[in-house]
């Protein structure tokens, strides 16, 4: 091989090692991508996952697989993803939960900016507090708090995840309003919270709008508050634990795509350009809607400057409450 042609072979190569997927240069991906969700079926991060996943793939080019590892509040599902290859075949649905528990759950060892590559955010849904409707705790919020300050310690409050953003909703709720609920956790989000509810087994839960949304329409659970700055237009008749002179705005469940830390710059490049195709579909908008969710891209800078803010008030939620990992 002349050295013309070597510098020609070399110099391509090089090029191809910039240019992004609509180059045709980047070789990926070859094989399907597993998305993982730390969350059981029917939960938030696992409903915002599959739509992620059905949308995404026709934009990345293979399948998204999406694969449940429940437990920890997340924990399991986000060590997966930190212990990945990073080859951009296994992604995490990444939610506000990953920044949450290396401070509240014991044995946590992955930083969200340390551990992941933060591809883009794709939705953020509100938390609610809700019950069945007609039970003796269907009452506006001032009147539950009430009830609770009278009979402390017997109300049966419903979580789907240890230090979730609805737990930490809980808590800080707690505190404001210096009322004592029998908090009961469950590993599976909706799928085990919505029963529990129905059932009669809790009496209220908190929950990410993708837990009620449905059943809330339908007229069959009630929602005392969301944590929202303002009503949400799509349910106006919800008000806010703002609006009832509790400070929880911002307590969100966020969802964002991540990948191992040390994924290659071309494919996260790749991979949020998809994605934000993804997510700006009209279908994909709309599905996001009906989970009570708002479809909303950012950037991998974008989305981390969403993360820095929320380390900030977990940090000052942390030290104000006294929160220990448990």
């Amino acid at each position: 091989m002349s050295k013309k042609v070597l510098f020609s072979v070399l110099s391509l190569t090089m090029v191809c090692a910039w240019i992004p997927r609509d180059g045709l240069c980047l070789d990926f991906p070859t094989r399907e991508i597993e998305f993982i969700s730390g969350f059981g079926p029917g939960s938030s991060n696992d409903s915002t996952a599959r739509l992620v996943a059905k949308f995404g793939e026709k934009y990345v080019g293979k399948s998204i697989v999406v694969v449940n590892k429940p437990g920890g509040g997340g924990t399991r599902g986000y060590s997966f993803v930190d212990a990945a290859k990073p080859d951009g075949y296994v992604l995490g649905n990444l939610s506000t939960a990953v920044v949450f528990t290396p401070y509240l759950v014991k044995g946590v060892t992955y930083h969200y900016k340390k551990s992941f590559r933060i591809i883009c955010q794709t939705s953020y849904m509100p938390v609610g507090l809700y019950v069945k409707k007609g039970s003796p705790y269907d009452i506006p919020l001032k009147e539950l708090i009430r009830k609770a300050k009278e009979k402390p310690n017997t109300i049966k409050v419903g979580i789907g995840g240890t230090w979730v953003p609805e737990d930490m909703a809980r808590a800080v709720f707690e505190d404001q309003t210096g009322t004592k609920f029998i908090r009961v956790p469950f590993s599976g989000g909706g799928a085990e919270t919505i029963p529990a509810i129905l059932g009669g087994h809790t009496d209220i839960n908190y929950g990410g709008a993708s837990h009620w949304a449905e059943l809330y329409r339908a007229g069959k659970l009630n929602v005392l508050a969301i944590t929202l700055e303002q009503r949400d237009p799509r349910f106006p008749d919800i008000p806010t634990f703002k609006e009832n002179g509790f400070d929880l705005a911002g307590l969100l469940n966020y969802y964002w795509v991540g990948a191992p830390a040390k994924t290659p710059d071309e494919i996260v490049n790749f991979l949020a350009q998809a994605f934000k195709k993804a997510v700006a579909e009209q279908g994909y908008i709309d599905a996001m809607n009906g989970l009570g969710s708002t479809a909303g891209w950012e950037s991998p800078e974008e989305a981390l400057r969403t993360m820095d803010k929320i380390d900030l008030m977990v940090r000052g939620v942390v030290k104000k409450y006294n929160l220990q990992p448990e």
